[in-house]
Order: structure tokens, then sequence, then C-alpha cells
């Protein structure tokens, strides 16, 4: 269950122009955006401490922020969605003291906010795709110190986790359903609903429609508090799989 590929749903690559515009693709919708980085504010300045990590902020921060500037600044830094004081005090209240994981986990700052083990298969370290996001001009992912290199399938069987949580984490692809994408290295997500008692996943609407696990019965929320960097004017979502079927948030 290698999770870290973001080949079919990556919310923006950059290709830098002659004319000093920069592209921003998204190659699953086609989805193309132009922006010029002279015009579009770079706001690492509050969103990166002074190890030049992301920082949690209120979601407030981010209101103050545009969809392009956001675009800009997760794909320069090799993040895609950004944690906020609210998103980690619902994912607390979730988690209420069960054993909880988080796999796909990048950066590594949400796990290590809310205290609990950070995994990822840190596939982007990997030198042939490091050279790839090099030729299209997007910096690889920045894996946390606090990563442990486990893909979603070894870190599940590790922890036992009852929670798994998971911010854009690419599903594995299904020869039996090519139009939902995926990755052939992406998160067999189905399996990993059955292994513990709740999954839950965040993303946006239009990156992450075609999820296979949407057939299966879920709960999903559109706080107004979550934010990535996607630019495709759909809302981004909390949505939970749980083993049992006693769904209510």
């Amino acid at each position: 269950m290698g999770q870290r590929s973001r080949d079919s749903e990556a919310a923006g690559c950059f290709f830098p122009g002659e004319d000093g515009l920069v592209t921003a693709v998204r190659n699953r919708h086609t989805d193309v955006f132009a922006i010029d980085p002279a015009k579009v504010r770079d706001i690492s300045s509050r969103l990166l401490d002074v190890n030049g990590r992301l920082r949690i902020t209120p979601a407030c921060m981010f209101e103050e922020t545009t969809a392009q500037e956001r675009l800009m600044f997760g794909v320069r830094q090799g993040i895609y969605s950004f944690p906020t004081d609210e998103l980690c005090e619902f994912l607390r209240s979730r988690i209420d003291g069960r054993i909880a994981v988080e796999i796909g986990s990048g950066h590594g700052i949400l796990a290590e906010a809310l205290a609990i083990p950070a995994t990822d298969n840190r596939q982007q370290e990997d030198p042939e795709l490091r050279a790839y996001y090099g030729q299209i001009g997007q910096p690889t992912v920045p894996y946390g110190k606090n990563v442990e290199k486990l893909d979603a399938e070894a870190a599940v069987r590790k922890y036992r986790p009852n929670v798994v949580i998971a911010c854009w984490v690419t599903h594995r692809f299904d020869p039996a359903q090519p139009y939902a994408g995926g990755s052939v290295t992406g998160v067999d997500e189905a399996s990993l609903i059955e292994a513990c008692d709740e999954y839950i996943f965040i993303g946006n609407e239009r990156v992450h429609a075609h999820k296979p696990i949407w057939k299966m019965p879920h709960e999903k929320l559109t706080p107004s508090w979550l934010y990535s960097r996607a630019v495709n004017g759909s809302r981004e979502f909390i949505a939970t799989w749980r083993r049992r079927q006693s769904l209510s948030i």
C-alpha cells in the first residue's frame, strides 16, 4: 500500500515558461492554470517557521490568502493540504484516546501536532522520481524527521491502530476501474477500512472525486476551516469510513 504517488491527483505542477509565467496543470482532469509569480504574493513567511517547516495556524490565517497564493506556496514547498488548529482539534476529538496513526504523512506536521506516529513510504526520495519531479519543475515532499518509512499496510500491521488518518493520499489503481485513476503504488483503501475501526480522509472534492471507496458507507463534512493548494473551486472535505456500521459524527 504505497501512498505518496501524486501522478494522477496532484493539485498542480509548475512549468516555468520563457515569459516568466508559471503554468499549473492537474493531470487527472487536464485543468490548466497560468500564474505569474511576480503578481502572486509569497505567503511563505506566514506559514513557515524559522526552520522552514510548515506551521499549524488558525484557519483565519488562510482566510486572508487567495487560492493562487496557496497553490504557489504548496507547489514550491511540496505541500498539498494545510493543517489548521481547527482540524487538529477536530481530529483529537475523533481519536479520543484511541490508538491512531497517520499514513502518507509527508512533512509529518499533522501527526506531530496530534502526538501520533507519522508514516509514509517516502516514495519521492527515489532518485528516478526525484529526477522526474525536477524535470517538471516541482519540488518533492519535504519528509519530516519524525516520518517513519512505512507504507500504509506496514503501518497498520505495526501499530494496529483504531484510527487511521490520511490527507490527500492516492488510492491504488484498479485495472477493472480505469476511470477511477489512482496509482499502482497507491493505498488499497478498501482493505485499510477493514483493518481499522475508523478511516479518516481529508481531501478535495474534485481531486478525489473518483475514489472507489465512495461506494462504501461513509460520512462527509465540508467545514470552512479546511484548506489545500487546490484551485478548482470545489470544497475541501473530511470523510470517514468505519469497519462497523455505526455512522454518526
